[in-house]
């Protein structure tokens, strides 16, 4: 095969990448189906042809190795720009799977990338010096206080300042308002998830992919994948959680990760709210508890 007919499958981390890779490759060979998945509802188990970054896929570009399917992540760095990347890898293949989180799947995204990806993310985000001086300096912490003694309100804050702003600048919300190419498909990960079979039927006419199996055969696999997605409803529990807080009335959420109580506060500030939180490891997931607990800014 050729450069050209690489189809690169480009996604930020936790975004589906690796499942739609698997998903194309099962359905275009003759490979048995066996599932990816892992317990925490990646699809790590499957390895396929991960580039990792920009670095990943001009070195890919130069090499005789090709693959029908290969995927990466189009922007790693604060320096890179998504828009240049993006034209970047378009001047070498025909089409382009572009998966981009919607609206309605934003802290899913971000709670997948938070702890699917790395083993320990903290202890990535620790090395980050700019991160942990930001740390030491305005919270009461000592520096190299090991992550599991550093107490869960001062963790969720930190995040609260700065998670969804380093999310956003490294996806450069909304980008595909801002940037289109012909040969490239932008799906939503709303679509794979609850329009799969359309959604296949739709990538596969824009790649011209022929298939080996039915698209059916993998609908048991995809609802055991959703079965495995502890955080697709966060979405919906935050904003209507935030709304109710601020408006006073009753809505009780079931129990929200660190990734979502963070985007509350984050959310509450953006809306002019400050939460009293020195001391407040456990977050109320009641929205007469949490109106307590703010106050104007």
């Amino acid at each position: 095969m050729e450069l050209k007919d690489t189809i690169p499958i480009i996604f930020n981390g936790g975004a589906y990448g690796t499942y739609l890779e698997w998903v194309f490759t099962t359905l275009t060979t003759k490979i048995p189906i066996v599932p990816p998945f892992t317990q925490n509802g990646n699809s790590h188990r499957y390895v396929g042809q991960h580039l990792l970054d920009m670095s990943g896929w001009i070195n890919y570009v130069s090499s005789k190795n090709l693959s029908r399917f290969v995927r990466l992540h189009p922007k790693t760095t604060k320096e890179e720009s998504l828009s240049k990347n993006l034209d970047l890898i378009m001047s070498s293949v025909d089409k382009a799977i572009y998966l981009y989180p919607d609206q309605d799947s934003v802290l899913l995204n971000v709670n997948n990338q938070y702890s699917k990806i790395r083993t320990d993310w903290w202890q990535t985000r620790l090395r980050d010096a700019q991160f942990t001086d930001d740390l030491y300096s305005n919270w009461p912490v000592k520096s190299g206080t090991p992550v599991d003694q550093i107490p869960t309100w001062i963790l969720r804050e930190i995040l609260s300042f700065n998670l969804m702003p380093s999310w956003y600048d490294q996806i450069e919300w909304y980008h595909p308002s801002k940037w289109q190419h012909p040969k490239c498909l932008v799906v939503d990960i709303h679509a794979i998830l609850y329009q799969f079979e359309s959604t296949l039927t739709c990538i596969q006419n824009f790649c011209n992919l022929q298939f080996t199996k039915q698209i059916r055969e993998l609908i048991p696999y995809h609802n055991q994948m959703l079965q495995l997605q502890k955080y697709l409803d966060q979405d919906r529990l935050c904003r209507q959680l935030v709304h109710s807080t601020i408006v006073g009335n009753q809505f009780n959420c079931t129990e929200l990760s660190l990734v979502s109580q963070s985007w509350i506060q984050w959310e509450l500030r953006n809306q002019g709210f400050e939460i009293e939180c020195h001391g407040l490891d456990i977050f109320p997931t009641n929205s007469i508890q949490l109106k307590k607990l703010i106050y104007p800014i």
